[in-house]
């Protein structure tokens, strides 16, 4: 599995590339899918993380295993077109490939002032590029992201495209957006 795989558990490298970064205390990890971000937030010193996905099969995974590493993480099963998270006051909230523009209001409330937003996903280039995703709605147009933030402290931005680690000749790259801001009001 290469590292954007969905069931990889290599986490995000914006994660760890900005670790330094992100305040310490409960996490929400929005979309957590097979919890490669979450595990690896929940083993660093500092965070409990919940996650949240509308896979039950995710959901179960995530949860056996955080009980097997004992890690503080617990997931729950929700469809977040349906139902956002309940809780507030997060020191992170964490958004991978996953973009309902709808919950950008709820996800900016979810995060506690001195919070920081960690969000990744597809640019509008990955589908002109690959028609992956299959609708241009799944894909944030240029700026976008950036702009839906602008009442937060941008710490870190880009648009482009990103390769997985060991792909020197660049063949099998995702074009993304990637923000870290922080709320400062």
């Amino acid at each position: 599995m290469n590292a954007y795989d969905h069931q990889s558990q290599d986490p995000a490298p914006i994660l760890i590339e900005h670790l330094s970064i992100l305040p310490p205390g409960p996490v929400l990890d929005i979309a957590c899918g097979y919890g490669r971000n979450a595990f690896y937030l929940a083993a660093q010193e500092g965070y409990r993380v919940i996650g949240f996905d509308q896979s039950k099969e995710a959901i179960e995974f995530c949860n056996r295993q955080a009980k097997e590493r004992d890690l503080p993480f617990s997931a729950q099963c929700i469809d977040l077109e349906k139902q956002f998270p309940s809780e507030s006051e997060a020191a992170v909230v964490c958004c991978f490939y996953y973009l309902d523009r709808n919950i950008i209001p709820k996800i900016k409330k979810a995060v506690k002032i001195g919070g920081v937003i960690v969000y990744e996903t597809f640019l509008v280039d990955q589908h002109q590029h690959y028609g992956k995703p299959t609708r241009t709605s799944f894909c944030w147009g240029h700026q976008e992201l950036l702009e839906s933030f602008l009442d937060f402290r941008i710490l870190y931005y880009y648009e482009g495209e990103i390769f997985p680690a060991g792909d020197k000749a660049k063949k099998s790259g995702r074009w993304v957006a990637q923000l870290l801001a922080e709320r400062t009001q």
